[in-house]
């Protein structure tokens, strides 16, 4: 049974190295922690410190050299590639700092494509889509592709289609680093205002920390250790 007060998200003396000829150069030292259900969470720290590199084994894109991440109660690396997308599909919502769009289709389509890979059908898809769409303030805009959206509208469309099923945990990896302080700060507030909506478990990789301070809680990351606080 799971309970309110079970982590939807957590880890277990986490290591990741990568091999450099004949050296091992650690990522990250025997990092655990865990994020609560409807909890926001920030990751700060130096470039290079391991930040994305944490995001993304949380998210099941890299694998751990040593540890666990168990993902709403499911041991997410002992998955296969197959089970372990099925996963992600249905319980993440993934933000990156460069949208990741789909240019040859339009904003509804891109928003649609992950209900579409659950097996939604097309009519199902395309009301849900349009509803998160005019959440983020582009219901006006659903028929044009990327190229033809600004930068933030661009990123709004890829809040949209992370949140679009309804997941239970969004990961975002420096989400607004590539826009301009207006356009950031109007992404960040979306973005904390739909998870909030949502009862959606929030953790974000940033290198701002007036961003970092409006969340429940910060981490940092300092020569592959994690510790509690900024």
């Amino acid at each position: 049974m799971t309970l309110k007060t079970d982590p939807i998200l957590y880890c277990e003396n986490l290591k990741k190295h990568y091999q450099d000829g004949d050296k091992i150069v650690p990522v990250l030292n025997d990092v655990s922690f865990a994020i609560k259900r409807g909890e926001s969470v920030a990751i700060v720290g130096r470039s290079g410190s391991g930040k994305t590199t944490l995001l993304n084994m949380l998210g099941g894109l890299e694998s751990p050299s040593e540890g666990k991440v168990v993902l709403d109660n499911t041991h997410l690396h002992a998955l296969s590639d197959r089970k372990r997308g099925y996963l992600r599909n249905r319980v993440l919502g993934l933000i990156f700092q460069f949208h990741h769009l789909l240019p040859e289709f339009t904003a509804l389509e891109n928003v649609c494509m992950p209900l579409l890979i659950q097996g939604l059908s097309a009519s199902t898809a395309k009301k849900r889509s349009q509803i998160l769409l005019e959440k983020v303030g582009l219901g006006h805009r659903e028929t044009h592709k990327p190229a033809a959206l600004s930068g933030g509208e661009r990123q709004r469309v890829a809040i949209a289609r992370a949140l679009v099923t309804q997941p239970k945990c969004i990961l975002a990896d420096e989400p607004t680093g590539n826009l301009d302080n207006q356009s950031a700060d109007q992404v960040y507030d979306l973005m904390m205002q739909l998870t909030q909506e949502f009862n959606t478990s929030f953790v974000v990789v940033t290198h701002d920390l007036s961003l970092a301070k409006r969340m429940d809680r910060i981490v940092t990351i300092e020569r592959g250790n994690l510790r509690e606080g900024q």
